[in-house]
């Protein structure tokens, strides 16, 4: 291919994003990113949330519990999914949904809105009421 043709072709395809409804100058709406207060309850509970620890960034290797209720919600949030070069998510990264449903557990435990059937509790153990030694 020549450079006339690829310029040509560069014109047509800057005329067609011109054309489009949106492009008028102002930037297209964007999604409204959730709010810190719209968690999703967690797909899992995690019994020690807590304990979890911060697998990237700045806090790497830190526990959910020394770190505040921002952040905590902030790693709570879903993320943008991470599109592969074939055009489909990547499926999220085990560490990664431990972590979210980590501090998940940790927000709706706070709030008190984690489904009764969920809450975690210590297991209850068998006891034979005849063999009592008392």
């Amino acid at each position: 291919m020549n450079l006339e043709l690829i310029h040509a072709e560069l014109i047509r395809i800057r005329e067609a994003l011109e054309a489009r409804p949106f492009a008028s100058g102002a930037p297209a709406a964007k999604p409204a990113s959730p709010r810190s207060d719209e968690v999703p309850l967690p797909t899992e509970i995690i019994v020690d949330a807590g304990n979890v620890q911060v697998h990237f960034g700045k806090n790497k290797g830190v526990a959910l519990s020394s770190l505040g209720e921002r952040s905590v919600a902030w790693y709570a949030q879903e993320p943008e999914p991470r599109i592969g070069n074939n055009g489909k998510p990547f499926p999220p990264r085990p560490e990664d949904v431990l972590l979210r449903n980590a501090a998940r557990t940790i927000i709706h435990q706070k709030r008190g809105t984690l489904p009764s059937a969920a809450v975690p509790t210590a297991p209850v153990a068998n006891i034979d009421e005849g063999n009592v030694p008392f």
